[in-house]
């Protein structure tokens, strides 16, 4: 846009320039008043077919030729500028909403955020920090410019809309995130995501304490209140700074980025059958098994202990370094046995009688 304004007004400031030249051309060639030579150079310049109001000299006439390839050519040049931009503007958006709107189709257990506002923004750059897929739904377009300038895929519309939500690929998402100005809003979104997928996670934000239940009883998996918790971080830095400077190390804000992540042990899963303390995690990747969810109760486990064995379907949740995790995440994947091999060749051993 500054582009197209800078050479606009170097158009109108060349048109000027002209009108002000042929002006004072014949003014001073043909001793016209100035009324007249404005008059003769506008005529001129847009060939708008007046015959001419004096007798031109032979110097009038060269000084005319000059003008009108000079008027004339700027003229064109402008309509051709003009023709450009707006051929161009429209072809580049056409093309662009078609190129968005194949990339949205092609995702799969993407996460969808609503609102791109301050809180929607910021979850737009963790989920792009962790490399996730996402796609942003807004119906303010200076907010959809800014998510665009910042690399997001985009939806235009009102997210509590069905037409909105599908577009953006609602069926296939893996979470939500609704994050649009106001509870009221953010309740229809729940509602609305939560019939198209029933099996969606949604996470939603309240502005008031009110809000929280009812964005439950919408069908949210998780409400959260940026205002409560900004409070919360801003006591416990008063109360408790260590430990909020231990918060900032391991949630990744501050020089020695640590990460919590969740890992599901499938039914293939080497560490399947074995022990926290014979699998020897830390020794082995350096990350820390923090609590382990049992798939047949749902409960947790928030201090394991090492005879703690590990069956199908049950998550753990682990603290680390990036390299840790992904270590642990490779020891995860490796796939299950049907009898315990010796060490040396998985760094495994069976679990010993209770």
């Amino acid at each position: 846009m500054r582009q197209e304004l800078r050479t606009a007004l170097w158009i109108l400031g060349a048109m000027c320039l002209i009108v002000l030249l042929g002006t004072i051309g014949y003014v001073l060639i043909e001793s016209w008043s100035v009324l007249d030579s404005l008059y003769m150079t506008v005529t001129t310049i847009f060939t708008v077919g007046f015959g001419e109001i004096h007798p031109l000299s032979t110097g009038g006439r060269v000084f005319t030729v000059i003008l009108i390839f000079l008027g004339v050519g700027t003229i064109l040049y402008g309509i051709g500028a003009l023709v450009e931009w707006v051929v161009e503007g429209q072809l580049s958006g056409v093309f662009r909403r078609r190129v968005v709107k194949r990339q949205v189709e092609a995702l799969e257990g993407h996460y969808i955020i609503c609102g791109y506002g301050r809180v929607g923004e910021a979850v737009a750059r963790q989920l792009a920090a962790h490399k996730a897929k996402f796609v942003v739904i807004d119906n303010d377009p200076d907010s959809l410019l800014q998510a665009e300038n910042d690399g997001c895929l985009s939806v235009r519309g009102d997210a509590s809309s069905d037409e909105v939500l599908e577009a953006a690929g609602v069926r296939k998402a893996k979470g939500l995130i609704s994050a649009v100005g106001s509870d009221a809003g953010n309740i229809f979104v729940v509602l609305s995501a939560r019939v198209l997928n029933p099996g969606l996670m949604i996470v939603a934000r309240a502005g008031s304490d009110d809000a929280v239940s009812k964005l439950q009883r919408a069908g949210a998996d998780q409400v959260v209140s940026p205002y409560g918790i900004g409070g919360k971080r801003m006591a416990t830095l008063m109360l408790k700074p260590l430990v909020s400077d231990y918060l900032e190390v391991v949630t990744g804000g501050g020089e020695l980025a640590f990460v919590v992540e969740e890992f599901e042990l499938q039914g293939d899963c080497c560490m399947i059958g074995h022990s926290i303390g014979a699998l020897e995690v830390r020794r082995r990747t350096g990350a820390t098994i923090l609590a382990v969810r049992r798939a047949a109760t749902g409960a947790f486990d928030t201090n394991p202990v090492p005879d703690t064995v590990l069956n199908p379907g049950d998550r753990i949740i682990a603290i680390g370094t990036p390299g840790e995790i992904a270590g642990l995440e490779q020891m995860i994947g490796a796939p299950r046995t049907d009898r315990a091999p010796a060490r040396e060749a998985t760094g495994l051993e069976a679990p010993g009688p209770a």
